[in-house]
């Protein structure tokens, strides 16, 4: 056996038995020689507490371990040991949104899951040095969802630290209707927990590209969906706030995951159901928002029509209105609330007609119309300067996507501008931030337009949608970076109907 398929020291269950352990990877041989499961590796650099019992020790205390910790900057040569037989040891440090923390059992069902995960380099994937993952054991949650014993706490705790904030683009403590309304769900709705704890598994899954992770999300999905499921046959035509809450969940899932089968339904169940309600009960109708928001922007990338339409829109948004206007909902909306209406203006327009490719002249007039609305619109406010860019990437992205969709002459508003503009202001964003992630759909719509020799702004692009989609976890910035590489490597100046487009098996959903 290779050496690279060895670990440094013995698995848990040998140490604790005081066996002979043959330290292959990802789990001990002589453990399933002798029929017993291997309870895996602990981590070299992890304290001596949370090791567990060596062989001959007893434990008079539940064992319980947090090891899982995610380094913000690569270490040092003088902080980094590297040998193929053993993970590297990290300098440990202590950020509150690149920690995780997995935990783990002793007692069945346990989740055994230990990630060591450095920042992310230039590469394109996570190699095995920087990645160790040694497989949860014992998984069953089937009986025991909801309880202090479902192994998924874990998860949870790493999808409040990690997930739940990665979008907040508010100004102070980060109190976003996540941690307001899903994550106090999460602690006791079966439903509720399994769509969070899915979501964290697909971020971790997709970031540290391990296959495991990903069945175990799916896994987590479709026990979420069956226990959604049961609870509105228990409760007949107008859900609780805890259904709409999973809907959503498995919605934002699905955009996450990039296989979006169930996203209309998911979506149009929600929409339904919140109708029927005239709310949904949440401070300023955070999932109402929610819902509309993923509706509209996922028929921007399909050839659906939106499940609201432009007066739904408008009449979810003027509910919260203020004395100084309508608030922009910095944690549901990537950008300021009259510009998604746009959006929506600007998508319910193009997919009205009988037939896209030969537009009625009237129509072209009214997105005409519709863009110079969106070309004069001003915030009027004192933004940072981070967040002015990013406004304005939106709002220079909503009128690419509307000279796309219409395929307006360049001379009407200036085209060719607009691109150099949007690219200024997107390099004036930091990489790996809640503000960057938030601007892949404007960045998309410039994309599909860039000319396709500029090879240095193509480039750039590229690198940071991967950058960004190493960072967080989320397909759908892997799967915009592949869906303008087809676009450029076509040679085609404007792909105007990305619903005829063959694009990557998973959805494209931004």
């Amino acid at each position: 056996m290779g050496r690279n398929n060895l670990f440094g020291i013995a698995c848990k269950t040998c140490r604790r038995r005081g066996r002979k352990c043959d330290r292959s990877l990802p789990t001990c041989t002589n453990c399933s020689l002798r029929g017993v499961e291997c309870e895996g590796y602990v981590l070299r650099w992890v304290d001596a507490n949370v090791r567990g019992p060596s062989a001959g020790q007893t434990h008079t205390t539940p064992f319980r371990e947090n090891v899982l910790h995610a380094a913000q900057e690569r270490p040092t040569p003088g902080e980094l040991k590297t040998t193929r037989t053993g993970p590297r040891r990290i300098k440990d440090t202590q950020h509150p949104h690149h920690e995780a923390k997995i935990v783990s059992n002793a007692e069945p069902p346990g989740y055994h899951a230990y990630v060591a995960d450095s920042e992310c380099s230039g590469t394109h994937h996570i190699d095995f040095e920087d990645v160790f993952i040694l497989r949860r054991q014992n998984w069953s949650v089937l009986e025991v969802v909801g309880t202090g014993r479902d192994g998924l706490e874990g998860l949870v705790d790493y999808y409040a630290r990690d997930i739940s904030t990665a979008f907040y683009l508010g100004q102070g403590p980060a109190e976003t209707p996540d941690i307001r309304h899903i994550l106090p769900m999460a602690r006791s709705i079966p439903s509720v927990r399994c769509a969070v704890a899915a979501s964290a598994a697909c971020h971790l899954a997709n970031r540290l590209e391990d296959d495991h992770l990903k069945r175990q999300s799916l896994h987590l999905r479709l026990k979420a969906t069956e226990l959604l499921r049961a609870k509105l046959k228990s409760e007949g035509d107008l859900p609780d706030l805890a259904c709409l809450a999973c809907m959503l969940l498995l919605a934002q899932l699905d955009v996450c995951s990039g296989d979006c089968v169930e996203f209309g339904t998911h979506l149009k169940a929600a929409s339904t159901f919140i109708k029927l309600r005239g709310s949904d009960g949440t401070e300023r109708g955070f999932i109402e928002q929610r819902i509309a928001w993923l509706d509209i922007m996922g028929a921007t990338t399909s050839s659906r029509m939106p499940h609201w339409s432009s007066e739904d829109v408008k009449a979810t948004l003027n509910k919260f209105r203020t004395p100084s206007g309508r608030e922009w909902g910095f944690d549901v909306f990537y950008c300021p609330i009259d510009l998604f209406e746009c959006i929506a203006d600007v998508t319910v327009l193009y997919k009205s007609q009988s037939n896209p490719q030969d537009i009625d002249h009237d129509i072209v007039e009214k997105a005409i119309l519709l863009g110079i609305a969106v070309r004069n619109w001003d915030a009027s406010t004192n933004d940072s300067d981070t967040r002015h860019h990013m406004v304005e990437v939106w709002r220079l992205g909503i009128l690419l996507y509307l000279i796309r969709l219409f395929q307006l002459p360049i001379h009407i508003f200036n085209t060719p501008e607009l691109i150099v503009s949007i690219f200024h202001h997107a390099r004036g964003i930091p990489s790996k931030t809640s503000w960057s992630y938030s601007t892949s759909w404007p960045l998309f719509q410039a994309g599909l337009l860039l000319p396709h020799k500029e090879y240095q702004t193509q480039n750039w692009l590229r690198n940071e949608l991967h950058t960004n989609f190493r960072a967080l976890g989320c397909i759908h910035q892997k799967l915009a970076a592949e869906a303008l590489e087809q676009v450029w490597r076509s040679g085609e100046d404007g792909l105007y109907d990305l619903s005829d487009a063959n694009f990557p098996e998973r959805k494209l959903i931004l």
